[in-house]
């Protein structure tokens, strides 16, 4: 199998790159299975997750269909001159959620001790704003709101523009389709809301460390469930060799 192992910059749209080019060359046609993830990881030396990301990238160019149970398969749309093109579809879900996990938990600790009465109203309301739009498609935009309304509360407009920056990430086909598949969109209904809950309470006791902790809590659960989230299990077929093909 011609693949190449890929160097370290932006993973997800070089191992993307490998699949189109393939394509193109003819070493995968239209109806083909590729191998399955944990395959494509260990031959091209990286994580799973970032050949999972891969594969939604291509998903969303139109180049794959992903199958639930049965694998990923190239498209009919693939085949000819006229094929979808992979672009760049944005910055890695997981990386966004790795910089929000460097950042946030010590922008919460900040606002515990500098938010004034106004700024903690103002999240309460995005917390009451989230627990009524749990499952609904506002859940999301009020997420948003909690997160950058605690960022404001520490009175620093830099801070504050770089989580609204990061979560402009956050909206990308690319990560609500990795947040489905994943199973974090129904993680939202219920968890958390608790997790937000916690940051909450820590802000208006002023305990700056118990909101690091708790806003870093929340970040690493949802990190865990974007790249170990046993939705993507289900889209692949029982083991088999990187050269097999349906």
């Amino acid at each position: 199998m011609p693949f190449q192992a890929v160097a370290t910059q932006r993973l997800y749209e070089q191992v993307a790159g490998q699949v189109t080019a393939l394509v193109t060359r003819g070493e995968f046609k239209p109806g083909d299975r590729l191998p399955p993830e944990r395959d494509l990881a260990k031959v091209l030396g990286v994580s799973r997750p970032t050949v999972r990301e891969a594969m939604i990238a291509l998903e969303i160019a139109g180049l794959v269909e992903v199958r639930v149970g049965a694998g990923t398969f190239i498209t009919d749309r693939a085949a000819g001159g006229n094929a979808p093109r992979f672009d760049s579809t944005g910055a890695s879900p997981l990386q966004a959620i790795a910089a929000r996990r460097m950042i946030e938990p010590q922008v919460a600790a900040f606002a515990a001790r500098v938010a004034d009465k106004d700024d903690l109203a103002s999240i309460a309301e995005t917390f009451e704003m989230m627990r009524h739009s749990a499952g609904t498609p506002a859940h999301r935009a009020a997420d948003r709101l909690f997160h950058t309304r605690v960022a404001a509360a520490t009175k620093n407009e830099v801070l504050a523009a770089i989580i609204d920056n990061i979560w402009a990430e956050l909206f990308t086909p690319m990560f609500e389709r990795m947040g489905r598949r994943s199973g974090l969109v129904a993680q939202e209904r219920g968890e958390i809301l608790l997790q937000h809950e916690a940051v909450y309470r820590a802000l208006v006791a002023r305990d700056g460390v118990a909101a690091a902790e708790a806003m870093d809590r929340h970040l690493a659960i949802t990190e865990h469930i974007l790249a170990e989230g046993e939705a993507s299990e289900a889209n692949e077929p029982a083991r088999e060799s990187v050269g097999a093909r349906r």
